[in-house]
């Protein structure tokens, strides 16, 4: 080939500070060094008129809309998954015409993109959060329907393998990395009193967002077990956590534990940005710079700097990730980064972090089938996680400074962002990529759909005949659509999910559920609407090569 290969991101922006924006970010900083790629960022919640996009070296489409665009405004709060490009997607790939496109991010903020008019002309990659098991059937069909599909962690590799019989392609593992913010302190004490805290003081330490799986009333009881049980008037928990949020009630929780005097959280001045630790005293309490009862726990609008959470982090004497699942759990990586030795969960992803970074897995009494996925979450064994956190502060100092390093040093090996993206330029190199003349300069596929509707036909043949007649696809027969275009015959009714019809039902549950009648026209209908928005793009394309 004479040119270079079009590789498409799909992702967050890659100028914010979110976990998908740093992978995007870090990726594709990566693959622009090497020279080797046509490069282009396809950006949710970017504009393309943001100052920071000016800095990205590779082109960049940003997803939001213009604000001062009524239509497009209009357009894109028209659809729940227009925030994550679905709006835009068509016209993105027509413009660009990828080789490759990949994207880092959950199921449902992906699913569109196999069903694009254009899906047959670009090389599809994705690494999807695996962060429980079983994993949906819905899921895996969109994973098998991709070319190929890395994971954040081993553990989610052996899930996909195992469940997928074999028809997803799965690539490994490639893992986040820790910024290099985050290392080490020189003086563990000298630090401690640099941030207010008496050297003498021992922290446990957890870093999680304040949502439902982050397990704070579990975590509560186990620091409160083990202060029970050990009598320790010393070891603090010092929770960077966010509060309101989506999750529990922090006061309440830490009054019914009596925890008040014992844990430490990260406040953010709303107005002067001064970052600092304190005793947890409400929602807003005084700024220990300006004075104002303006600071309120940090939280993903209000955040600190890479820097000062590393900062924070090297407080820790012993990092703790309390879920009951991870799709990666960074937190576990970045604490290790700096030195401190980790426990976790010993379930989904954080099992085999935990076992990499060589820490301290926590067991789990059992797991529960979550309502909304239908995938088992985690039940930690709170005992067991008191007495291992007795156990780590009944060590020497020596002892617990060899772990530290240990962990630091399994950080290095298994968690580098140069040989995570390695991992995906190895695989882009290994494509082989068709001609134009077979792909976005290839003739127009437009079909007429078929006006004429059999009569009395059963569901399966009726379906079948939808798909092959109607939508002209049938290379989509016997595929997850035809399934559920048969199931939902037979029941008579539909649940309506984020990306239409017949895709992202799952998104729905975590929703109050809408149930629709469902009936033969209903069914023709949907296949119609798929085959004339198939037929408008491949106008517009025929049109761009004309």
């Amino acid at each position: 080939m004479d040119r270079k290969k079009r590789i498409l991101l799909c992702c967050e922006a890659s100028y914010l500070n979110t976990g998908y924006a740093t992978y995007g970010r870090e990726v594709m900083k990566r693959l622009y060094q090497s020279g080797k790629y046509e490069l282009a960022e396809f950006a949710s919640y970017g504009h393309n008129n943001d100052s920071r996009s000016n800095s990205i070296p590779w082109k960049f489409y940003g997803n939001s809309p213009d604000e001062n665009n009524a239509r497009e405004v209009q357009e894109y709060h028209q659809k729940a998954t227009n925030q994550f490009g679905e709006w835009k997607f068509e016209s993105v790939l027509l413009d660009f015409k990828p080789d490759i496109v990949f994207d880092v991010r959950d199921f449902w903020m992906i699913d569109f993109q196999e069903r694009s008019p254009f899906r047959k002309f670009f090389h599809w990659v994705i690494m999807p959060t695996v962060d429980a098991a079983p994993q949906n059937e819905q899921w895996l069909a969109t994973y098998a329907n991709a070319d190929g599909v890395f994971t954040y962690s081993d553990w989610g590799h052996d899930i996909l393998k195992g469940e997928s019989n074999g028809k997803i392609n799965c690539l490994g593992s490639a893992p986040p990395s820790a910024d290099f913010a985050y290392k080490p302190v020189s003086d563990k004490d000298q630090h401690k009193l640099s941030m207010g805290l008496d050297p003498s003081v021992k922290i446990v330490g957890t870093v999680m967002r304040n949502q439902r799986r982050k397990l704070f009333p579990d975590l509560f009881t186990t620091f409160r077990k083990f202060l029970d049980a050990s009598n320790r008037d010393d070891v603090y928990l010092y929770c960077h956590t966010s509060y309101p949020d989506i999750g529990w009630d922090i006061p309440k929780l830490i009054t019914q534990h009596g925890l008040s005097s014992r844990t430490i959280f990260t406040y953010v001045c709303m107005d002067c940005k001064n970052a600092f630790p304190a005793f947890f005293s409400d929602a807003r309490t005084q700024c220990s710079v300006c004075g104002a009862h303006a600071a309120g726990l940090a939280s993903v609008q209000n955040g600190v700097s890479y820097e000062f959470l590393s900062s924070i982090m090297n407080l820790f004497d012993l990092y703790i990730q309390y879920a009951n699942s991870e799709g990666f759990g960074l937190p576990q990586v970045e604490a290790a980064a700096c030195g401190v030795p980790v426990m976790s969960v010993d379930y989904s992803a954080m099992s085999s972090v935990i076992r990499k970074l060589k820490g301290e897995p926590l067991k789990i009494k059992g797991v529960y089938q979550e309502l909304e996925t239908g995938c088992n979450r985690a039940i930690p064994d709170n005992d067991n996680a008191a007495q291992k956190i007795e156990e780590f502060f009944n060590l020497s100092d020596s002892e617990k400074a060899r772990r530290g390093r240990e962990c630091r040093e399994m950080f290095e090996k298994h968690y580098q962002w140069d040989t995570t993206a390695k991992k995906w330029a190895d695989y882009f190199d290994n494509v082989e990529i068709k001609p134009g003349s077979q792909t976005w300069d290839s003739p127009p596929r437009i079909y007429a759909p078929s006006t004429e509707i059999p009569e009395n036909l059963p569901p399966n043949e009726y379906v079948k005949w939808l798909i092959t007649n109607v939508l002209c696809e049938p290379d989509r027969l016997n595929s997850y659509m035809e399934s559920r275009l048969i199931r939902d015959l037979n029941y008579g009714f539909y649940m309506e999910g984020t990306g239409g019809m017949y895709f992202n039902e799952d998104s729905m549950q975590f929703a109050r559920p809408d149930f629709e009648p469902f009936d033969m026209e209903t069914a023709y209908n949907s296949m119609l609407d798929l085959c004339t928005h198939r037929n408008v793009w491949e106008q517009r394309r025929a049109e761009s090569i004309a």
